[in-house]
């Protein structure tokens, strides 16, 4: 089973570092989810980048 949520915060810390490939990456997982997933997702990328 493929979690979108975690996809989607990978590919935006990556693309947070530079990665341009990340952006379009996390653009089509964003399409497979929904609003309130990716909210979660984002939150995530957030409280990763605060504790490393």
């Amino acid at each position: 089973m493929v979690n979108l949520v975690a996809a989607h915060k990978w590919f935006n810390l990556a693309a947070l570092k530079g990665r341009i490939d990340a952006i379009e990456l996390r653009r089509e997982v964003a399409a497979m989810m929904s609003e309130v997933e990716i909210a979660v997702a984002q939150r995530e990328a957030r409280a990763w980048i605060t504790t490393h």
